[in-house]
């Protein structure tokens, strides 16, 4: 009996020492990666002038390897909270990707394209006419040119406004997806679709609505089964839970007489953040994430849709991600993601952003909570220099 019990403890131990040395040869051989100085050099006058309270910049390859990492400034500047990794963010429109990408995945599957009618899964949106002023300033309801199509939807040319009227009242996220989506049929569409590029948030809604009716499931559990927890993306969600909420950067922008940091919100969306109760996904921009989730993300991106050796996207898929999908409006935009100098991905309201690049391998990450606007003229430097020290490092 004892000769058992000490047999079952020797083979309950051994493998706990294996998996114990695997973790422990797995972080000693990680490094921590050095602060570019020329990133720092770009950055520095931001956080001098009270613009930015807090950075995160981040260049890695597609094979994850992070070449640079710069944490610059304060989480909260009240109470001298360095940023760190451990941070929190809300990421606003860098939500719209999962959108983008939710829809693509089922088009891969053979279960939706991106040029149906969008009435094909939402029949009552039949009712959508279009606001046109006619002469005397008199406004006219016309009927559709074309139909409005998913892909319309994704690439703000719809026709849509920003919101649908009925969040001017309950809250951007006050509302199921199912409701929103309706909710639209009393909103009328102020451009012939296909005929102007309008950003928002309204076609993103309806999009994620979509991905519901064709899976049967909600839209934050289809992103978690499909997106999310195969990616290894643990603190990304509509709802963060109290310790994430402790960790979220405190958004900044100058004060009015510019001479120091002013505190902002999270007034976009309602309080408190993990009320499942009574808030609802906002597809357009109502997730948060962290540095750590956002490069498991770029990875799959930049590595064609695939990342350990599970496939995501399509290669076909993103090369659809990856080129401009506005139609005859040619803005630099596909259905979710932002495109820049060969890079694509997406930015958030406060100044969070991701852009990939497969062809070099570049993955760039700018984690900022900013509020006055100076998060874009910072985010643009950044990418620059990012592209700049990538190349320098890589020719080495």
């Amino acid at each position: 009996m004892k000769r058992n019990n000490f047999l079952s403890v020797k083979f309950w131990i051994l493998p706990m020492f294996i998996s114990a040395m695997f973790v422990s040869k797995m972080f000693a051989a990680e490094s921590t990666p050095p602060a570019s100085p020329e990133v720092t050099a770009t950055l520095q006058s931001y956080l001098d002038d009270h613009k930015i309270a807090g950075i995160i910049a981040v260049i890695a390859d597609k094979d994850g390897n992070v070449l640079y990492k710069n944490l610059l400034g304060y989480a909260d500047v009240e109470a001298q909270k360095p940023i760190s990794e451990n941070n929190t963010f809300w990421i606003a429109s860098m939500s719209k990707m999962f959108a983008g990408a939710s829809i693509m995945m089922l088009v891969d599957e053979g279960k939706i394209r991106l040029d149906d009618p969008v009435t094909k899964y939402i029949p009552q949106l039949e009712k959508w006419r279009v606001l046109e002023n006619g002469d005397n300033n008199v406004q006219l309801l016309t009927p559709l040119d074309r139909p409005v199509t998913i892909r319309h939807l994704l690439s703000h040319t719809s026709g849509l406004t920003g919101a649908a009227e009925i969040q001017q009242v309950l809250g951007n996220d006050g509302l199921p997806l199912s409701a929103r989506s309706l909710s639209s049929v009393t909103g009328h569409l102020q451009s012939q679709p296909g005929t102007k590029y309008a950003y928002g948030n309204q076609g993103m809604n309806i999009a994620a609505r979509i991905v519901e009716i064709i899976t049967g499931i909600p839209y934050e559990e289809f992103l978690q089964k499909r997106f999310f927890d195969p990616l290894g993306m643990t603190e990304t969600t509509f709802y963060p839970n109290e310790d994430m909420v402790a960790r979220l950067v405190t958004p900044y922008g100058l004060n009015r007489t510019k001479n120091d940091f002013a505190r902002g919100n999270f007034g976009y969306l309602k309080s408190p953040l993990n009320d499942k109760t009574h808030r609802y996904p906002e597809a357009g921009g109502g997730l948060f994430s962290t540095t750590h989730d956002i490069f498991r993300y770029g990875l799959m991106l930049a590595n064609q849709g695939e990342l350990d050796g599970k496939r995501y996207l399509s290669q076909e898929a993103i090369a659809v991600l990856r080129s401009e999908q506005t139609g005859e409006t040619h803005v630099n935009y596909s259905l979710g993601y932002h495109l820049r100098n060969g890079m694509f991905g997406h930015d958030g309201a406060y100044g969070t952003d991701l852009s990939v690049n497969p062809d070099t391998g570049l993955v760039a990450i700018f984690m900022v909570q900013c509020t006055g606007g100076h998060q874009w003229e910072a985010r643009d430097k950044f990418l620059q220099t990012a592209r700049d020290v990538y190349q320098k490092t890589k020719q080495k």
